[in-house]
């Protein structure tokens, strides 16, 4: 199986997912789990970044069709998917070359960062597109920093199912 056919089914599975069982989920009366941007985190960087970005907006798209969010979910996944070039253009060694960043190659620390930074940025983004209001989103930190917890708990108990780091 090719690499667009593999991500592209990922995708889909966690799409279904957020779509049938996440968006379902309310803990403690208000906060929903944000999965659907893990496959989108995990996508290789030194492949077409016109096929990451419609992978993540096509997605997005499918989500918010469901969700009946008005391109929330959308936007979020490509704001997510171009914002990652930037993060490990900002945390590479000098000399690595963007092609031999491999998210299954770093750190597991460094690995949960990543996921923590990108999952905190896009509970800012969907609150941001939901209210539309800055002072809303300022408002609301709380319940971002708990919805990012709670996403980050899933995200990274789905990890390490599909990675195990004491296989590195």
């Amino acid at each position: 199986m090719n690499f667009r056919n593999k991500y592209i089914l990922i995708l889909s599975i966690f799409l279904i997912l957020q779509a049938v069982w996440f968006n379902h989920i309310s803990l403690f009366g208000r906060f929903t789990p944000i999965v659907f941007i893990y496959p989108l985190l995990i996508l290789p960087l030194s492949k077409s970044e016109t096929f990451n970005l419609l992978i993540a907006f096509a997605g997005g798209i499918f989500l918010d069709i469901i969700s009946n969010t008005g391109g929330i979910f959308a936007a979020t996944g490509v704001f997510v998917t171009y914002l990652r070039k930037i993060y490990f253009l900002l945390s590479k060694n000098p000399v690595q070359k963007m092609e031999k960043i491999n998210i299954n190659k770093i750190e597991y620390l460094q690995r949960i960062i990543y996921f923590i930074v990108f999952v905190f940025l896009s509970n800012i983004m969907i609150y941001f597109l939901d209210a539309f209001n800055a002072g809303l989103v300022i408002s609301k930190w709380q319940t971002i920093l708990l919805n990012t917890a709670i996403s980050i708990f899933f995200i990274i108990f789905i990890d390490l199912i599909f990675f195990n780091p004491s296989k590195q």
